[in-house]
């Protein structure tokens, strides 16, 4: 078991990052919380290449390796490495492999998520601080007034659940309005699945590498509002403090959005 005074005492702390999309990013705005809570200790962050980018955005002054847990020699290099360096704690949130736990077995001290006792209903953001044993949060909804003219929208229809994704006939109402609203801004639309594209506007199309990461960081950083589903992109348009509109179909905001966030929030 990992007690508080553990952490308090750790000088080196390490981060197995191996989960869905959207749980890591939401890993990484609280372990920022982590390390401004504890500033003087030495990190390790260890994700797949694919998440890379999202590590370096977020948390740009810690160390990040990434890494293809089934190539031999990316094991041979971390397992070198995590053996010279010797963690003294070990947490892998929101991470219910035993792939990524397998790492922490090179901590002194470390608790498997897997093995963590959390409440069935909580935030998802509340979850990670409990695990990692910080203060949690107050938690309540900012309804942003959403400003009088966009020039560049991104609308991410898609989630990892055909149930939360934004219905086609609803991206369609929405392009109108848009168009109505904002004298035809510039829309690009982002997904993996080419249903939602629309051959009049913009598309990005989703890949598991590091570059397509990039890429939608980066268009996420030149749009004026993100549009989306209950999905990894509202949690890094979040992140990058965005102005978001989202769509919500059968999952409560205050489970899954951070404390105190600039959302607006639409249930259909």
């Amino acid at each position: 078991m990992l007690e508080l005074e553990d952490i308090q005492q750790a000088s080196k702390v390490l981060f197995s990052l191996f989960t869905r999309y959207g749980d890591t990013i939401i890993d990484l705005a609280v372990i920022k919380e982590f390390i401004e809570h504890y500033p003087d200790k030495e990190y390790l962050i260890l994700c797949p290449r694919q998440m890379k980018p999202y590590v370096n955005e977020l948390l740009s002054n810690i160390e990040c390796i990434a890494l293809n847990k089934r190539n031999l020699f990316d094991m041979l290099k971390i397992n070198r490495k995590l053996k010279k360096w010797q963690p003294d704690i070990g947490f892998n949130p929101w991470s219910n492999g035993l792939d990524s736990c397998y790492f922490l077995t090179y901590c002194k001290k470390f608790l498997c998520y897997k093995d963590f006792d959390r409440p069935e209903i909580i935030n998802h953001y509340q979850v990670v601080r409990k695990y990692l044993q910080l203060p949690e949060q107050d938690w309540s909804i900012n309804k942003p007034t959403l400003k009088g003219d966009y020039q560049q929208i991104l609308i991410c229809p898609q989630s990892t659940s055909f149930d939360r994704s934004i219905p086609n006939i609803k991206i369609d109402e929405l392009i109108a309005d848009y168009n109505d609203k904002y004298n035809h801004p510039k829309i690009t639309i982002a997904s993996m699945d080419k249903m939602h594209f629309r051959d009049a506007h913009n598309q990005f199309i989703f890949s598991k590498s590091a570059k397509s990461s990039q890429q939608f960081i980066n268009l996420v950083k030149r749009s004026d509002m993100v549009v989306c589903s209950d999905s990894g992109p509202l949690h890094i348009a979040s992140a990058l403090h965005k102005d978001i509109m989202a769509f919500f179909i059968i999952t409560e905001p205050k489970i899954v959005v951070n404390y105190d966030s600039n959302i607006k929030f639409i249930k259909i």
